[in-house]
């Protein structure tokens, strides 16, 4: 991390130091106080990667050594040409770390910054804003938003409660296994004792040498099936328990027991036979080669077993590999010894052969802890993927939400955390919340198993690791299984595009700066009201729309006109006039069309003609439609009257609606819902006539005026139309 550069990287070792001994006398001898606790670790490492790529940079442009030397254009220079293109939250990293030369200048050998180079400003203001006062930070497209939440929302309402549920009942029969399988070695030698004690009970011993044991020793397996009732053949094994001592003694004692008599030869490795011991179920023990081959073949025979795989590969790829322990245990119970596949003897070459034929055939599952870890990161990168898009919070204060930390505040929902950014001392801070976030976070406290933090790993044998999660892998994980898995969950495929934590916060801004008063509510969620009562330049960088949301916010014009459009539709079908004014006539003729494509156009035959096909149809038909409070426009620049009051160069572009002649423009549609306008107007008039004294002048224009109203409220009232 450090730069080659001799100079700067003494500068950047001084800077981590003082980074690291926040409260070392050199600093305060140099004025510099600082707070008790230091940086972390990772954090200097951050701003020594910035002071290289500076130096780097630095070295390449042939800058003075000296940085107060280089101009404001030098400092603009290095962020054009190094940084361009990067997310803002990366440039502000880099201009942090560039600051703190400033920050430690009265320590830095041969002087660092006397000045800030970006006075007033704070690193996301430098990093966020190019010299045309663009952000930076891109939005996540509406195309992969929409599906994205869609899928998300999926996980935490419908299919979060059975994961979870199947989490804790497998952690349940997990626990109750453990507690009445498993004995200590005190109880194991406690039950050998009370074995050997009873005269009842003989010893089996080889009848004449086998294996190279000598007739007369106690056949160990036989003797460790019947003391723990058929648990267990590993009782006397010298590597049982982890303690080599005490399997030692346990043969003494058997060895002992022999000496006295009470033993029964047996010929062969049949001893657990000979005295009646069963097996308990499940258990394995061992078994000739030949016993072994014939129950992996059997139980690959049958075709309702399906061999168990890690994780299914892309087909690509070929066949998943089989889970040798899981296979081990779906065929010779749950003590199964995974060697019977893993060693590397001929015969275990040949049973591998056997399964990986099975899985190649199409038989095989998804070995179900593997899916069940899968489902539960789902969860988590769903929880943690709707709480960021709907409450705006940066990556840390996400990974700072606590258990207990929906609260009330004001009287609405909210979720407390902590505001890491330019915050040393991390103060709780609340955001607003909707009930669904409410249950996201809700979901995402009980999948965690840490004690205090509801984003964290998701094994109970992690417990001990720290809190957080690597949410940039989480979001790809989830985008891709849902796109991998939509033929059982049923889900829309979400269109690929990389999306990262910052994104969702610059996304929804673009979203809510759409509403009343947007800007301002958004400066209090961003937490940007704390240097502004109002929101910032900073905020309405957030909510400006970008590229990506353009023909979103016009698409959502266009459906709210369509909506608009459906009654008159019905209308029309009726055979009614819906409409007066000089576009009427293709106004009318425009909705005939769209009748006349549901009636008869074969692409709809067989389709109920419900309101979302009307709408999509009038959407696509009436694309330059504007609606309007007194009238409603046809756009088409070559008729309208309103691009007479504009320059020839500027014609031909949008509506200028402060230039609209309702009555006279051939683009302009009036419908009944306009009426009431047209005819209180009117009314107005007429009052405003009987004034004597206004002046011939006005009297004239309110005269006028007035015949130009009535144009059109004489056709209203001619359809029947009244206050």
């Amino acid at each position: 991390m450090f730069p080659a550069d001799p100079v700067w990287n003494l500068r950047a070792r001084e800077v981590a130091f003082a980074m690291m001994n926040t409260t070392h006398p050199v600093l305060r001898e140099a004025g510099i106080f600082l707070q008790a606790e230091e940086w972390q670790l990772g954090t200097v490492r951050i701003v020594c990667d910035g002071l290289h790529v500076l130096a780097r940079w630095a070295t390449k442009e042939g800058m003075p050594r000296d940085l107060n030397a280089w101009s404001a254009d030098d400092w603009k220079m290095f962020l054009d040409d190094e940084l361009d293109g990067i997310e803002a939250s990366t440039v502000s990293r880099y201009v942090s770390s560039i600051r703190r030369l400033h920050q430690f200048t009265a320590v830095i050998t041969g002087g660092g910054l006397v000045e800030d180079p970006w006075p007033g400003k704070t690193d996301s203001e430098v990093a966020e804003w190019t010299p045309s006062g663009i952000m930076k930070t891109p939005s996540v497209t509406p195309a992969t938003w929409w599906p994205l939440l869609r899928a998300a929302w999926a996980y935490i309402d419908r299919f979060a409660p059975q994961i979870l549920d199947r989490r804790d009942e497998r952690a349940e029969a997990e626990d109750r296994s453990s507690r009445t399988d498993r004995t200590s070695s005190e109880d194991n030698d406690t039950r050998l004792k009370e074995w050997l004690a009873d005269p009842k009970n003989l010893i089996p011993v080889h009848q004449v040498p086998f294996r190279g044991q000598e007739a007369g020793t106690p056949i160990w397996a036989a003797v460790s099936l019947a003391v723990t009732g058929g648990r267990s053949s590993h009782l006397f094994n010298a590597n049982s328990a982890g303690n080599r001592g005490r399997p030692a003694a346990r043969r003494e004692m058997v060895l002992s027991a022999v000496q006295s008599g009470g033993t029964v030869a047996i010929h062969g490795n049949r001893g657990a036979d000979a005295l009646g011991v069963k097996t308990a179920p499940g258990s394995y023990t061992p078994r000739p080669q030949e016993e072994i081959d014939a129950a992996i073949r059997d139980w690959l025979e049958d075709p309702s077993h399906l061999v168990p795989v890690r994780l299914l590969k892309d087909p690509a790829d070929g066949p998943a590999e089989p889970a040798w322990s899981s296979l081990a245990r779906d065929i010779f119970g749950p003590d199964a010894v995974v060697s019977v596949f893993n060693g590397r003897s001929g015969p275990c070459h040949q049973r591998r052969e056997w399964a990986r034929q099975a899985v190649a055939a199409g038989r095989f599952r998804e070995e179900q802890h593997g899916e069940l870890l899968r489902e539960l990161r789902m969860v988590r990168a769903a929880c943690y993927i709707f709480t960021a898009a709907l409450t705006m919070m940066r990556d840390s204060e996400i990974q700072e939400i606590e258990r207990g930390a929906l609260t009330q505040h004001y009287g609405s929902p909210a979720v407390t955390s902590r505001k890491i950014k330019r915050n040393p001392s991390q103060s709780e801070v609340r955001w607003w919340i909707i009930d669904p976030v409410a249950k996201a976070i809700a979901i995402a406290e009980r999948l965690s198993w840490h004690d205090t933090h509801v984003f964290a790993s998701i094994a109970s044998n992690q417990r001990r690791s720290g809190p957080g999660i690597d949410a940039a892998r989480d979001i790809d994980f989830f985008i891709e299984n849902v796109n991998q898995r939509r033929h059982l969950t049923g889900l829309e495929e979400i269109p690929a595009q990389v999306v990262r934590p910052h994104m969702f916060r610059r996304t929804m801004s673009i979203i809510a700066s759409q509403q009343p008063d947007g800007e301002i509510a958004l400066g209090i969620q961003l937490k940007h009201a704390a240097r502004r009562a109002l929101a910032n330049r900073t905020t309405a960088g957030y909510g400006a729309i970008d590229a990506n949301w353009v023909k979103e916010f016009d698409n959502q014009l266009e459906l709210a006109a369509a909506k608009q459009l459906v009654e008159a539709l019905k209308a029309r079908r009726r055979g009614e006039q819906v409409a007066i004014g000089p576009a009427a006539p293709r106004f009318h003729a425009e909705l005939d069309k769209v009748i006349e494509d549901i009636d008869t156009s074969p692409r709809f035959q067989g389709q109920i003609a419900d309101e979302r096909l009307q709408v999509s149809l009038l959407r696509d038909t009436f694309a330059d439609l504007h609606l309007g409070t007194i009238n409603h426009c046809l756009w088409k620049a070559s008729t309208a009257e309103c691009q007479n009051q504009l320059p020839p160069e500027q014609r031909g572009q949008a509506p200028l609606i402060g230039a609209c002649q309702p009555a006279k423009c051939r683009n302009s549609v009036l419908t009944r819902k306009h009426a009431p306008y047209w005819i209180a107007e009117e009314d107005d008039l007429m009052e405003t006539l009987k004034r004597e004294k206004l002046s011939p002048p006005r009297r004239e224009l309110i005269r006028a005026r007035l015949t130009e109203v009535r144009t059109v409220t004489d056709r209203f009232k001619d359809q029947g139309v009244s206050i």
